[in-house]
């Protein structure tokens, strides 16, 4: 009998970021102590469901989420808290726009314990659809037990005053540590040995901000010729992104991967990470790339609690130029220098992000509450 019985509901596919990150802390906990399952709204991922399955998880499948079904949503929880609340001790929300639908029926069924995660710090990316979770989060106060931040920043954003926990986007360092046969093989692979490779992995969408990185990458070319850009990902922009990427004259310059399984490869073989996003709670992508020791630039939209290796930090105000200036100067990090690149795990982990420590931490939470 395990300690504890922890349901984790994902608002909806693809998991992205969020599920990365709770099968990474899955794969570091002790599955003697903790069952960990899975409520996720969308259509089935081979890949997602596969690997929390190896570790014994269960995972239950809904139709997608609609703001205009919400009261059947409401209708499945309650057919799935009616047939399995007896299981689960514990509810885990990734999704905090749907806890007045899920909450109130976890009680309802005698979940005790019952947290909220926030992983941003906006309520949505679209103003109409901000408005409107930020007023059903309003009703959702009073069914919470436990509050989880991925950051300062994304607890304080949804959290206020109220007390929460941070738990960052931890990973394990040891496995993106650099590796100078990796890189030299990949950038052979992709005919890259004499580019500068600017990278960018995450979802193709409005919030990741790649039709920005675009035009960046544009005056990139004005500045160093033989640029190339890596798109790591994909997306519900992905055709307006292909689009403007023909537009530019870019088509034969850029690079776009797809969802791929070696990620940690590639940003081995990338000079400089580029991130515009509009917003972040914490993103795992920027942790990843600095354990290899990947120069990275933010927007000043995310927190800067992600930073362990003094990255630029630029505002969306700022010029393109400005940007692609600053882009070049990042990738010369290393050479100007007239330092090797090496791994910053070290850091990582004295900062909170390395996996075995923070997993221990969610473990012993979870056991805790029982």
């Amino acid at each position: 009998m395990r300690e504890a019985r922890v349901l984790e509901i994902i608002g909806k596919r693809p998991v992205g970021g969020v599920g990365t990150v709770m099968l990474n802390y899955q794969r570091h906990m002790n599955m003697e102590r903790v069952q960990m399952d899975y409520l996720i709204f969308g259509e089935q991922e081979e890949t997602f469901d596969k690997e929390v399955k190896k570790l014994g998880s269960r995972v239950y499948t809904y139709p997608a989420l609609s703001g205009r079904q919400m009261g059947q949503t409401k209708k499945y929880f309650e057919q799935f808290f009616s047939e399995h609340h007896r299981e689960y001790d514990i509810v885990h929300l990734h999704a905090p726009y749907i806890a007045f639908l899920c909450l109130p029926v976890a009680a309802k069924y005698g979940i005790s314990h019952r947290i909220v995660h926030s992983h941003a710090t906006v309520y949505a990316e679209s103003k109409g659809k901000a408005v409107r979770n930020r007023m059903l989060w309003s009703i959702s106060q009073k069914y919470i037990t436990d509050r989880i931040g991925c950051s300062q920043a994304a607890g304080a954003f949804l959290f206020g005053k109220k007390d929460y926990t941070v738990l960052k986007n931890a990973i394990c360092c040891e496995e993106y540590a650099y590796n100078e046969a990796t890189r030299s093989k990949i950038r052979t692979q992709y005919q890259a040995e004499d580019k500068l490779v600017i990278g960018n992995v995450g979802r193709f969408s409005q919030q990741k901000n790649q039709m920005y990185l675009v035009d960046i990458f544009s005056e990139i070319r004005k500045i160093h010729k033989d640029s190339v850009l890596w798109l790591v990902g994909d997306g519900e922009l992905r055709p307006q992104i292909v689009e403007k990427i023909k537009q530019l004259g870019l088509i034969n310059s850029v690079k776009i991967f797809g969802m791929v399984d070696n990620t940690g490869e590639l940003y081995q073989a990338m000079d400089v990470m580029v991130m515009p996003s509009l917003f972040e709670g914490l993103p795992m992508t920027g942790v990843e790339a600095q354990a290899c020791g990947l120069p990275c630039v933010f927007s000043d939209t995310i927190t800067r609690e992600v930073d362990v290796m003094g990255s630029p930090f630029l505002s969306l105000e700022e010029s393109k130029a400005e940007w692609a200036k600053t882009a070049v100067r990042a990738a010369g990090r290393y050479k100007d220098n007239g330092k090797a690149r090496r791994s910053f795990g070290k850091e990582l982990a004295e900062h909170g992000f390395d996996i075995r420590v923070e997993a221990e931490r969610l473990e012993e939470m979870y056991v805790g509450m029982m």
